[in-house]
This record gives C-alpha cells, structure tokens and sequence, in this order.
C-alpha cells in the first residue's frame, strides 16, 4: 500500500511540475499581482493554508485512493478550454478578466491531476483544501467594482449611523460624512477589502475546523458579511472622532492606512459568540441524531 501511495504521489508531482513548467508566466505574474495589490496579498498564503490541511487529513485521503480517469478527464478538459478562451478572446476579456480565467484554469487542470491519481473518493475528502486554492483566483475586475461599491456604501452608512448614535452632529452625502470643520469621503480605498477578505478566508477556515454541518458552515460564513460592514464602518467612524476631535494627524495617520489589522480582529472577537451558538447547537443535536439512529436500528431489528 506504501509502494502504491509513493507511486501515485510521484506522478502527482509531475504533473505539478509540468503544469508549472507551462503555466510558469500566469503564476509569475500572480505572485507579482499578489505583492503589488492589497486585495490579492492572500494569494501566496492559500496555497500554502491548503496543502497542511491536507496533511493533516492525509491518512484519510489516502485511506481510499483509485485512479479517477473520467472525472479527472472532464475536469482537465475544462480547465484546457478555459485556457483556450482566455488566450482566444483576451483582448475582448482585459487584462483583469483574463488573468482572472488563466488562473481559474490552472486551479482547475490541479484538481484534475489530483483526481487523476488519487481517485474521486479522496478528492470528497480532500474538497475543502482543493476548493479553498479557488481562492487563489484574483477577483475580476468588474466583480471587484461591485464588491468595493458594496463595501464604500454599507461603511459609509454604517459610520454615519454610529457617529449619529455617539450625538455627534454629522450629515451626510453618498460616500461623504460632514464633520464639523471637516469632510470625510469614504474612498475605494476605505473600503477594507483587504481586511474583509481575509477575515472572510479565516472564517472559511475556522468553520471546516470547528464545525461539521455544511449548512452551519455556510450559515458562518453568511454571517461574515455584514460583521465585514460593521467592522469596515466602526474603523471610519474611529478615524473620523479622532480626526475631528484630538487630532487632524489621525486622518491621514497609520490607523488610516495600516490600522485595518486591528479592525480585523474587531471582526474576529464579534465572530467568536457566534461561532460557539453554532458549535452548541450541533452539540445539543448529536444525542437526538444518536437516539434516531439507535430507534431506526431496533425498529429493522423487529421487523426483521
């Protein structure tokens, strides 16, 4: 079994090494793409996430392992079309989009190479660290608009509302809050993209961990969305009282332009009570799926 396990690792790593060999240029301008923009800096640690979740399930998956000839056939071939197109209609797409659909298709050719040697009975059970290197994908840019857009919005309103709350006089205009003495504009930049997607990776990672049921997980990660609001309008409204009242320094200080790691962990500490609510509820579950399980089985005990 050893034997067999070492083989099928070994033209697991070909394959890695090849696709790398021909795919060298879209990963060197990802790892670029991911140094020089704020909402790609994830992308050099999801693969790297990814593969020690994989060790650490590893004797699982290849507890079952088999050769996965037509699924890894089907998806390697999609991954190929999708390649094709991205090269074929690339002036059409923009450099965003494109890039975008050069890696899909590289993640998509991996997973295919996995199933190749592994089987579709290992990739069940390695679908979480597979899945998550989609991640990996940049956001194209027409969805990256709407989410940013999304983000300005819902901060802004957010902001306003708790510096409303706090009694201190403030109107506001679209994207901007009037202060006394001040205008504030909630910018692309203010958005808190970055920290909404990794705060929005560590839930992904933290609900395969710390729950079982899929809906729960979703529910998880549902619930990250308007936490990736609240904590982005709290952050501004910080930033605007400190401006406005102790000193105009903090506007343009390192809470505005580096601080979203401390508004990150706002947006962890607000996660953890609901995170626990979800683990309580399956727990209190566990007893009365046992007791089904224990009346099915003597139910067909008396039938039979």
């Amino acid at each position: 079994m050893n034997s067999q396990i070492a083989s099928r690792n070994f033209y697991f790593l070909l394959f890695l090494g090849v696709s790398l060999f021909v795919f060298w240029i879209p990963l060197r301008m990802l790892i670029v793409f991911s140094l020089e923009h704020d909402y790609g800096s994830h992308i050099l640690l999801v693969p790297l996430v990814s593969v020690y979740i994989m060790y650490l399930a590893k004797r699982e998956v290849f507890s079952r392992v088999q050769f996965g000839l037509r699924a890894g056939s089907g998806l390697f071939l999609t991954g190929t079309v999708l390649c094709w197109l991205a090269h074929k209609h690339s002036p059409s797409f923009g450099q965003d989009d494109y890039f975008s659909l050069m890696i899909l298709s590289i993640i998509i050719v991996w997973i295919s190479g996995f199933i190749f040697c592994y089987g579709t009975q290992a990739f069940k059970v390695a679908r979480f660290p597979l899945l998550f290197l989609f991640l990996m994908v940049p956001i194209p840019g027409f969805l990256l608009d709407r989410l940013v857009f999304l983000l300005q919005a819902g901060s802004a309103a957010t902001a306003y509302g708790l510096l409303r709350l706090l009694g201190v006089p403030v109107f506001r205009q679209g994207f901007v809050l009037l202060l006394p003495g001040i205008d504030i504009e909630v910018a692309k930049q203010c958005s808190g993209i970055r920290s909404s997607l990794a705060l929005l990776i560590t839930t992904l990672v933290v609900g395969e961990f710390a729950l079982r049921s899929v809906w729960r997980r979703s529910l998880l990660v549902v619930s990250t969305l308007p936490i990736l609001i609240v904590k982005n309008g709290t952050r501004i409204a910080t930033i605007s009282l400190l401006g406005v009242y102790v000193d105009r320094g903090f506007l343009h200080g390192w809470l505005h332009t580096s601080g979203g790691i401390l508004f990150y962990l706002l947006g962890l500490v607000i996660l953890v009570p609901i995170i626990i609510s979800l683990r309580k509820s399956e727990d209190s579950n566990r007893p009365v799926t046992a007791m089904k399980a224990a009346g099915l089985s003597s139910l067909e005990g008396q039938v039979r």
